[in-house]
């Protein structure tokens, strides 16, 4: 059983409070990774399913220099 050092004001020892928050950072530090993970995952899928179902043809059609719509003029 752990047992928590105190100083002689009554306070958690610097090394004892230290170990726990050790644990919290790498919970911290995992969580993080972890977020990273899905964030770059998301955007491979959603970049992939772009690709994949909307195809890079233009919405509309654009014709060549060589044969020229006529202009409506006033």
């Amino acid at each position: 059983m752990l047992t928590e050092k105190f100083d002689a004001y009554g306070e958690v020892s610097p090394a004892a409070a230290r170990d726990a928050r050790e644990a919290g950072r790498t919970a911290s530090a995992l969580l993080g990774r972890i977020g990273q993970v899905v964030f770059w995952l998301l955007v491979v899928v959603i970049v992939a399913a772009r690709v994949i179902w909307y195809p890079a043809t233009p919405a509309f059609d654009v014709g060549n220099a060589s044969t020229p719509k006529q202009a409506i003029t006033r």
